[in-house]
């Protein structure tokens, strides 16, 4: 049923939660293909001026540290998987990574991380449930 899913991920305490639940779902479901989506948002903010710094490196280092806690969660629970990582506004990359990619279910949260995205509680799940074409699981 589910054979291709899409794990939206940005390293909250509710994304870890979105994951634990998408990790029995794919483990019931018999899934083939799971990929990890962490769409990066927040720019590197550098208030001194950078000599000699790979930004490109630090910015991998960050993605890296994020997934780095999905991957302990998926290795723990034997499970395969793949990452994408994207920059940019988290539904609209989402949205277009799916318009690419099908996928038979997406799973994600309603609220990530920050306040900002509490304050507009479910505005990027909201935007990719109303604009893919494929079932969209929205965990609380």
């Amino acid at each position: 049923m589910y054979n291709m899913v899409l794990i939206a991920f940005d390293g909250s305490k509710p994304s870890v939660h979105v994951l634990q639940h998408a990790i029995e779902l794919v483990k019931t479901a018999g899934t083939k293909k799971i990929i990890i989506l962490h769409v990066n948002d927040e720019p590197m903010q550098l208030l001194d001026p950078v000599y000699n710094v790979n930004l490109d490196q630090l910015i991998h280092r960050y993605n890296h540290k994020i997934l780095s806690i999905a991957n302990e969660l998926l290795l723990a629970a034997d499970v395969l998987y793949e990452t994408q990582i994207l920059e940019g506004d988290p539904s609209k990359e989402t949205i277009s990574f799916v318009e690419e990619n099908p996928y038979d279910v997406i799973v994600m949260g309603r609220e990530g991380k920050g306040l900002i995205m509490k304050t507009f509680l479910g505005s990027i799940s909201h935007a990719v449930a109303h604009s893919v074409g494929c079932p969209v699981i929205i965990v609380k």
